[in-house]
């Protein structure tokens, strides 16, 4: 059986019409217009509203000016947000992952759940986010490297990173030789002396050479220093090279 709904019409303001009608009185009027009672899924159509949509009090959609509503982060400590929402951070906050210098201003998103003890923060910029569990921080993580430090370093040269490596799965060495620029990968964690080394050709292709970076890191992993690079051609003898050898270090999370 068709249950039928008897409702006055209102204008758009709810006040009732006058004279008095009743939308009954209206074809299709339960199945075409959006009223204030009845069970109505199924209306086509766009609907345009003039305030925000609320679900029990609260905004579903975040638009235009509702943006501008991004708060600091609380008490200046990335660890002390624990509520979900939009926030914007300058840089000058504790706890903050680090991130690329374009990135060290910017805005977040926040979730958690009502006890606070599980979140997470989503850096929009960077797509750096880190993870609240079982009320502890986790180590940050993103896909994007992070520059640790950039110039022209050669044999001998200790060079100051942004970050210690301690807090990186990865990293990624820029380097530029006479066998042309190469980026090389190694583990952030495989000890605190690394080799890196680049392998190439001779001209004419029947020859392999190479040139090993040995890089020494401090204790505490923020500093690096050049202690050797040879050049290993073959046929033939190793010989140092004292050119500059090293452009830029990255680390990588996960």
């Amino acid at each position: 059986m068709t249950q039928e709904y008897f409702d006055q019409l209102v204008d758009k303001d709810g006040n009732p019409t006058n004279p008095y009608t009743l939308t009954q009185a209206i074809k299709d009027a339960t199945d075409k217009l959006v009223m204030t009672s009845g069970n109505q899924m199924a209306i086509g159509g766009t609907k345009n509203f003039t305030d925000q949509l609320t679900v029990n009090g609260r905004n579903v959609l975040l638009t235009g000016d509702a943006f501008k509503d991004a708060v600091p982060i609380p008490g200046n400590d990335a660890y002390q947000i624990n509520e979900s929402g939009l926030y914007h951070y300058d840089g000058t906050e504790k706890n903050l992952p680090i991130m690329n210098g374009e990135y060290t201003n910017g805005f977040a998103i926040a979730v958690f759940t009502a006890d606070d003890n599980y979140g997470i923060i989503l850096f929009i910029g960077s797509l750096t986010y880190i993870e609240k569990y079982q009320g502890q921080w986790r180590t940050p993580h993103s896909d994007m490297p992070v520059k640790l430090w950039a110039g022209s370093a050669k044999l001998g040269d200790t060079v100051n990173l942004k970050s210690s490596v301690n807090e990186f799965d990865d990293l990624q060495f820029f380097v530029n030789t006479v066998l042309g620029q190469t980026r090389l990968r190694t583990s952030a964690i495989n000890g605190k002396t690394r080799y890196v080394t680049q392998v190439g050709q001779t001209h004419d292709g029947k020859n392999t050479r190479s040139l090993e970076l040995t890089i020494d890191q401090s204790d505490d992993g923020n500093s690096m220093t050049i202690s050797q690079v040879l050049f290993n051609p073959s046929p033939g003898n190793s010989t140092q090279v004292t050119d500059a050898v090293l452009d830029r270090i990255e680390g990588i999370r996960g």
